[in-house]
């Protein structure tokens, strides 16, 4: 079958649907700007945990610390470019101190759940998750699962990148001038190509089956959690 989905692998599924994860964190992006500092807080706490019990703590914590520098930017907007000079001096107020924080805090979330998403769920299921929830746009021409195969890896490959990236630039020393960092460049791009991993144009997605009970139940209690924080 042809771009399908493989039928029958989906009774013995381990954990949330896939499709419900994509949703729990589309949710949570869609709230994150109505939260608290002390909500963004309770949800950076819980990807943590969830994280650790997963064993994959140390790449989460690694997926914040490549953002370090936008952080950063982001502070020095809001604490001395944005906000009105304040009378008292040069000291941000404690709004804008607030502010800065709320702004980097929702970066590091969406980080921390989307390194946590990509870890927990293979390209694949996450793949075929995005065919069930986009199924209906099928009626307006698009091709659904070409395009959840392409979004699944580009969430895989992505991070994959900036870790080769970094290891290109932490690893060896490159030579000054031009010449050096076109070699450093070159021998980048040779390993991304030959590191490179899609799924085969013919592939069948497994099939992860229709949500059961539980997964209702687990969505529900995550949904409540993710809007119930709004008004914290």
């Amino acid at each position: 079958m042809t771009g399908g989905v493989a039928r029958g692998a989906g009774g013995s599924r381990p954990g949330l649907h896939p499709a419900f994860r994509i949703l729990l964190l589309v949710a949570l992006a869609a709230m994150l700007f109505r939260y608290s500092l002390p909500a963004m807080l309770i949800v950076l706490a819980v990807l943590l945990a969830a994280a650790a019990a997963s064993g994959v703590l140390p790449r989460v914590a690694a997926a914040i610390r490549r953002i370090r520098w936008l952080l950063l930017s982001i502070a020095v907007i809001y604490l001395l470019v944005a906000p009105e000079p304040a009378s008292g001096g040069w000291m941000p107020a404690w709004p804008d101190v607030v502010l800065a924080l709320k702004r980097a805090g929702i970066l590091v979330v969406l980080v921390a759940a989307v390194e946590l998403l990509r870890l927990r769920t293979p390209a694949p299921e996450m793949a075929a998750g995005l065919v069930q929830l986009l199924r209906p746009l099928r009626r307006l021409g698009v091709d659904v699962h070409r395009f959840s195969r392409r979004l699944a890896l580009t969430l895989e490959a992505v991070p994959a990148t900036a870790e080769m990236v970094a290891e290109t630039a932490g690893g060896r020393r490159i030579r000054r001038g031009l010449a050096g960092w076109g070699d450093a460049a070159a021998d980048l791009v040779s390993r991304i190509e030959s590191g490179a991993r899609r799924l085969p144009g013919d592939a069948s997605l497994p099939d992860p089956g229709r949500p059961g009970g539980r997964d209702w139940l687990q969505l529900a209690a995550g949904l409540a959690a993710i809007f119930a924080l709004g008004v914290v």
